[in-house]
């Protein structure tokens, strides 16, 4: 008799989860992250291509307009934690916007010390992406990159301005 309980309660406790797993599916996520005015552009004029390469790997899902959703990112209750995380990280930093304005000295000082501290990518992310993991040489690179002299690129517009306001005549 206590064991016909037993599975009555269990069944009525899996029929009532189901339920509940198919109801979540229908609420949508609390923040759906902004695309960029510059989907189709990269920051692949604003830094080294190798670094821009072990960045492009390990922190574009999250810090950028490119991001790949995965299946499970369509699956609530993951997909709300997923798209919290790309909205905050996009917030912070969004690789999108580095070709119209390069990321200035203290913003890659802070990307080398988030990937130095181990705090980036973080690890929930790189125990289901493992390509995302950095390597000490990944992370000394991406470190001698921001530590280096910003060069400072002008545009053709700029330089003819500033012959023009500079020439005495």
């Amino acid at each position: 008799m206590r064991n016909k309980i037993i599975r009555k309660i269990a069944k009525l406790t899996s029929v009532l989860f189901a339920f509940v797993f198919l109801g979540i599916q229908f609420v949508p996520t609390a923040t759906t992250p902004k695309t960029s005015a510059n989907n189709g552009v990269h920051m692949e004029e604003a830094i080294n291509p190798q670094v821009r390469a072990v960045l492009d790997r390990s922190c574009q899902d999250c810090h950028s307009s490119r991001t790949s959703w995965p299946w499970y990112s369509h699956v609530a209750p993951v997909s709300w934690i997923v798209s919290k995380h790309v909205s905050e990280a996009r917030e912070l930093l969004d690789f999108s916007e580095w070709a119209n304005q390069p990321p200035t000295e203290d913003v890659r000082r802070l990307i080398c010390g988030a990937v130095s501290e181990g705090r980036m990518p973080l690890p929930e992310y790189t125990m289901i992406h493992r390509h995302a993991k950095l390597s000490k040489r990944d992370v000394e690179m991406i470190c001698d990159w921001a530590a280096a002299p910003s060069a400072s690129v002008k545009s053709p517009q700029a330089s003819t301005s500033t012959k023009r306001t500079n020439r005495v005549d």
